[in-house]
């Protein structure tokens, strides 16, 4: 199972936007094993500190995959790679 972490808030429609990507981008590569979390960062006041900015978010494995803009064609590389060299 491939666990990412995606933080957002309510009414962030970069955030929703990114969603899309995420998913258009795990569908794309036919991935049925990844499990996507999904944090507002306004539920925690540290969260909201650390990534008041910064949202969204993708995280994996504790790294930042990408954030701000999220951008199709990283994720789908990152996640390609990712499954390439964990096999």
């Amino acid at each position: 199972m491939l666990e990412m972490v995606y933080y957002t808030r309510d009414n962030c429609q970069l955030c929703n936007e990114g969603l899309e990507q995420v998913r258009v981008a795990i569908n794309e590569l036919r991935y049925s094993d990844v499990r996507l979390t999904m944090v507002d960062i306004d539920s925690e006041e540290g969260l909201q500190e650390k990534y008041m900015i910064r949202v969204p978010v993708l995280e994996h494995d504790n790294k930042v995959v990408q954030e701000g803009i999220i951008d199709f064609a990283q994720v789908y590389d990152y996640l390609k790679d990712y499954r390439g060299n964990s096999r």
